[in-house]
C-alpha cells in the first residue's frame, strides 16, 4: 500500500455504509480526487473534523487500485463559518460548483486551487459576495482556457470598436459589421473591467469594487457564457433569488 502525502480541500462529502463518507477533495498535488474517509462519522472520529467541505487539510492517503483513503489529516484553514450565514452558504456553494464542474477527476489546476481558497478568504473576510463572484467567474475561465476574446473582434480582428457585441457561438467580441443576430451589445464599461479584473494579481483582487448595476451586467455575460461553455445549467444559481 502507498502513502501519499497532500494539501486540498473537501468539495463535497456523500454518506457511505453506516459511519462513513466519500469526499471530493481538490488538492494540489493530486488534483481533484475522490477519498474515502472510513469511520469519520462516529463520535470522537479524528477525521470527522477534516471530512466536511470548506475545510483545507493536509492529508495523508492511502492509495489501493480502486481508491485513496484518508489515513490522517490535520486542519490548516477552515472556511466552515461560512455556512453559518445563508447568503455566504449560496455564495460559496457558486464557486464550489463551479469548481468542480470545470475541473475533472484526477485534473490538477494550483491556479484553481488559490483561486477557490482566496475567495473563500474573501468571503470569510467580509469582501462584497457580489464582487467575489465575478472576479473568480473571470479568473476561473482564464485558468481553465476558456477565456473569451475581449481585445478584438473575433472575425475580422478590428480593434477600437465603436460599438461591442459578444458572439456566445464565437466566445468573445464582435464588431457592428460582423454582428450576427444571437450576438448581445455590452459596453465599454463592462469589457475595461473584465480586462483589468483578468490582469489583477490574485493578491490584489480584494481592491476591485464593481458597482451595483455593472455587476448585473457581469453577472448575465459571465453565467451565460458559463452555462454554454459547461452545457449545462448552473444549479445552485437558481438559489440566488432567496439571497436578500
Amino acid at each position: 500500500m502507498k502513502f501519499i502525502k497532500a494539501k486540498g480541500i473537501v468539495l463535497k462529502d456523500v454518506n457511505f455504509e453506516e459511519s462513513s463518507k466519500i469526499l471530493t477533495i481538490f488538492t494540489s498535488e493530486l488534483g481533484k480526487i475522490q477519498a474515502l474517509s472510513k469511520n469519520c462519522r462516529r463520535t470522537l472520529s479524528p477525521l470527522s473534523a477534516v471530512s466536511q467541505p470548506l475545510i483545507y487539510s493536509e492529508f495523508v492517503f492511502a492509495k489501493t487500485k480502486e481508491i485513496y483513503s484518508i489515513s490522517s489529516a490535520s486542519v490548516i484553514e477552515s472556511f466552515f463559518d461560512i455556512t453559518q450565514n445563508v447568503d455566504l452558504t449560496i455564495y460559496s456553494s457558486y464557486l464550489i460548483e463551479l469548481v468542480d464542474s470545470f475541473i475533472q477527476i484526477e485534473q490538477k489546476n494550483e491556479d484553481v486551487l488559490r483561486l477557490l481558497l482566496n475567495s473563500l478568504y474573501m468571503l470569510k473576510k467580509g469582501v462584497e459576495p457580489e464582487t467575489i463572484c465575478r472576479i473568480f467567474e473571470i479568473k476561473m475561465l482564464i485558468f481553465t482556457g476558456f477565456f473569451p476574446q475581449f481585445t478584438q473582434c473575433v472575425r475580422c480582428q478590428k480593434s477600437n470598436l465603436s460599438r461591442i457585441f459578444f458572439s456566445f457561438n464565437n466566445a468573445g467580441v464582435v464588431c457592428a459589421e460582423c454582428k450576427e443576430e444571437n450576438d448581445v451589445e455590452i459596453s465599454l464599461e463592462v469589457v475595461e473591467k473584465i480586462l483589468i479584473i483578468a490582469a489583477t494579481d490574485l493578491k490584489k483582487l480584494s481592491k476591485i469594487r464593481i458597482g451595483k448595476d455593472l455587476n448585473n451586467m457581469l453577472k448575465n455575460l459571465m453565467t451565460t457564457y458559463i452555462k454554454l461553455v459547461l452545457q449545462k445549467d448552473v444549479k445552485i444559481l437558481d438559489f440566488f433569488k432567496f439571497i436578500k
